[in-house]
């Protein structure tokens, strides 16, 4: 009777310490992606950051840059994601540039 108690207390301290590996984990799995979109077109590409922000996006970086002679705007984009979700991110802005009529070129993380 004794080793059962002895074997319970031993079951519900390996639970009870596991709890916390498996919270720093899940915290390790996030990160912040960072989204590129351009257009020689400034209207498409405003509508597309406000969509984004409602979305919990954080625009970076409004800005038009010449180069030979043509003006283009820019912006990149930051969320905090999962790991596990950057195909399905990705997906959503290829889907966003055809849908408003800009480009998008890929994601990356910050340098910080």
């Amino acid at each position: 009777m004794r080793h059962i108690y002895l074997f319970a207390i031993m079951v519900l301290l390996l639970i009870g310490c596991s709890k916390p590996d498996s919270l720093t984990t899940k915290q390790e799995d996030k990160l912040v992606i960072e989204q590129y979109f351009y257009s020689q077109d400034e209207e498409p590409l405003k509508k597309l950051a406000e969509k984004m922000k409602l979305e919990g996006c954080k625009i970076n970086d409004f800005k038009s840059y010449e180069l030979e002679g043509i003006e283009e705007w820019y912006f990149y984009s930051s969320k905090e994601i999962n790991k596990n979700e950057i195909d399905e991110e990705d997906l959503k802005s290829e889907q966003y540039a055809k849908e408003y009529n800009v480009k998008y070129d890929g994601h990356g993380f910050p340098l910080d």
